[in-house]
């Protein structure tokens, strides 16, 4: 039978991967009751485990594991189908081949003996030991492209299957496994970064943990085991498991997991998938994030980019480098002439509403220029929402109010060729501020089904832009003048991964980024070290400034979301504070405080009210009345035309 052409491990070393989720948890969901043995159902039923793996590959999983976590002589004794441990485990590799063919790897998976080796005899080891070797020669020899050790509880018996996995098939990578509790500890106490070292020791080719905690648990220990010399690879549970009417259920929503598999992607860790109580819904969520977090922006088809060696649609980009800009940044907008000469930008985020109207969204957009605003950012559907096209709202206000608005582009939504049609539709509009982002995958909303894109990511994306503001094409054709965009490009001052942070600020300032827009900064010391380490780049920073609105929302922005960090002084005074109007005023004065710090070290600063809550942005602005100096009221410029670059 076919599989992919490129090993798995060289696969792995080229761009983060994603596995299949529950097989054990899902067969229960789907009537199996659990006093059966799953694993012989590769016999008996072959036609449910068929449906399960190709569901999971429909879902996008790169790797398929094979329904054999019990399938040891000593496991499947129990069930009284010890004499047919070979015939259950060849069936059940033919089986996944069969679903993956050339689109996805399949491991073969090995769970523990069931001899607790803590307190076993040796004889007792030695039965044990050769359950686990019979079980994965049998695996080797029907042609599995990895071993996944997983579920292990004990760390010596890890080892001893680490080692006979290697005895048996030298040239098969093992991927191996343990449990840790919801504190960060295994076996015995050990840690997440003793428990990695000794599984390297061992042998292992990728180290990490799946089941028994959910996403947020794992996280941490995905964190500690990174940078130990092997890729790390996180599979956890849909949460705790719950009784509910006789079933045991997990809880945990594949929005969730969507979300922690960018936030572990982006710490380092190389493997993301699912174990008891995920489906093919969590992983779904799951493969925005891995195709966001790879090297290049892939293709669609996971198959192309396992089976062959990647040639992204990016790479069309790379041919030459970006011609320089023909128009100087001062002349291309107000937010351009600010940042050249040397004066305070200052920008407020306005999210587009979920419907037609714009009548709302410009009267906010009127109580920002009453203040002194000029500038506003219009978000590019975040959070993976549905709302009016951001290039409509960005025209419309442009035209009817004469602010200007920063236009985000994020790579998630449009094709390579959409883009290019994209930045040169907003340009004919009169828009000539972007900020360029990689963008969410659609894990969360209403429309958690759409296909994330990412033909491009944020770096391949602004030398594209970069180069329409030279004259040319991605393919070096003339586009009949040069565009006049500033390219801002979006930092995470507190990422979990800052070294890879400040590694992909390098690789956007090369293709064209000419200005930098922060994530919201709560801690100074944290806004001082990134200004520090980006210095060398001469990028101009914009500081993201958010108000918190109570304490619950505090909590959220610190816990689930991706770069957002904000110190335990403010959450106990929001905590204090409570929600309402009390709570809206101490989240000002907070944000007031973040700005009052930086403010004379930064380029400027957008502020990102929430709910649209312009009034809170412009008292967040009293902070910085020393530096910035309001501005006059713009006048509307019709759509097509260069906007005013005076104030």
């Amino acid at each position: 039978m076919t599989r992919p052409a490129r090993p798995f491990l060289d696969a792995l070393a080229a761009h983060p991967i994603l596995f299949d989720g529950a097989m054990g948890s899902l067969l229960y969901e789907r009537g199996v009751l659990h006093t059966r043995s799953y694993d012989e159902l590769s016999l008996s039923n072959p036609e449910l485990i068929r449906r399960v793996h190709a569901d999971y590959l429909a879902a996008g999983a790169q790797v398929i594991e094979t329904n054999t976590f019990g399938a040891n002589r000593l496991a499947l004794s129990r069930h009284g189908f010890g004499d047919q441990m070979t015939r259950i485990n060849k069936a059940s590799v033919a089986l996944a081949r069969e679903v993956a063919g050339d689109k996805a790897y399949v491991a073969g998976a090995v769970g523990p003996s069931g001899v607790r080796f803590g307190i076993a005899t040796a004889a007792e080891r030695r039965t044990a030991r050769f359950a686990l070797a019979e079980q994965i020669d049998v695996l080797v020899l029907a042609g599995v492209d990895a071993i996944v050790l997983e579920t292990f509880t004990s760390i010596l018996e890890m080892e001893t299957a680490i080692e006979v996995a290697k005895e048996r098939g030298p040239r098969v990578p093992v991927v191996a496994q343990m449990v840790f509790d919801a504190h960060g500890f295994s076996d015995g106490g050990l840690g997440a970064a003793e428990i990695a070292d000794r599984l390297i020791a061992a042998g292992a080719d990728v180290v990490g943990a799946n089941c028994g905690i959910g996403p947020a648990e794992l996280y941490n220990v995905g964190v500690a085991m990174v940078g130990r010399g092997k890729p790390v690879i996180i599979q956890p549970n849909a949460g705790l498991p719950a009784s509910i009417e006789g079933r045991t259920l997990y809880v945990a929503n594949p929005e969730h997991f969507g979300v922690f598999a960018r936030r572990l992607l982006k710490s380092g860790v190389r493997i993301v998938g699912g174990c008891c109580g995920t489906t093919p819904e969590h992983i779904r969520t799951m493969l925005g994030a891995v195709r966001m977090m790879g090297a290049t922006g892939e293709a669609p088809s996971v198959a192309a980019a396992i089976a062959a060696p990647a040639v992204s649609v990016e790479a069309v980009t790379r041919t030459q480098p970006p011609p320089p800009a023909k128009v100087p940044l001062a002349e291309r907008s107000r937010l351009g002439a600010r940042i050249a000469a040397g004066e305070l930008a200052v920008s407020v985020e306005i999210t587009a509403p979920p419907g037609t109207d714009l009548t709302k969204t410009r009267a906010q957009v009127e109580t920002l220029l009453a203040g002194g605003v000029d500038i506003v950012n219009i978000a590019d559907g975040p959070r993976a929402s549905a709302r009016v096209g951001n290039v409509a709202v960005c025209a419309d206000l442009l035209a009817t109010t004469g602010v200007e608005p920063i236009l985000h582009v994020c790579c998630r939504d449009r094709s390579f060729l959409g883009l290019v049609s994209h930045l040169l539709g907003a340009h004919a509009l009169g828009l000539r501020d972007l900020v360029i982002i990689t963008g969410d995958p659609p894990k969360m909303g209403d429309y958690p089904f759409s296909t994330p894109v990412f033909d491009l990511d944020s770096v391949g994306l602004l030398r594209m832009a970069a180069g329409l503001n030279g004259g040319v094409d991605p393919a070096g054709k003339d586009v009949g003048g040069a565009t006049r965009f500033v390219l801002a490009t979006g930092a995470e001052p507190a990422a979990h991964d800052y070294e890879r942070e400040l590694r992909r600020l390098e690789d956007k300032h090369k293709a064209g980024a000419e200005l930098i827009m922060t994530q919201p900064v709560y801690d100074p010391r944290t806004l001082e070290r990134f200004l520090d380490d980006t210095a060398p780049l001469g990028i101009p920073v914009m500081v993201g400034i958010l108000p918190l609105a109570s304490h619950r929302n505090a909590e959220f922005l610190h816990n689930e979301v991706p770069g957002m960090s904000i110190p335990a002084e403010y959450r106990a005074r929001m905590e204090k504070a409570g929600s309402g109007p009390e709570g809206r005023a101490e989240g000002i004065r907070i944000a007031q405080e973040a700005l009052a710090a930086v403010k004379h070290r930064v380029a400027g600063v957008y502020i990102m009210p929430p709910f649209n809550r312009v009034e809170s942005a412009l008292a967040v602005l009293e902070a910085a009345r020393d530096r910035w100096r309001p501005a006059p009221r713009p006048a509307p410029v019709p759509p097509g035309t260069a906007p005013h670059t005076a104030r």
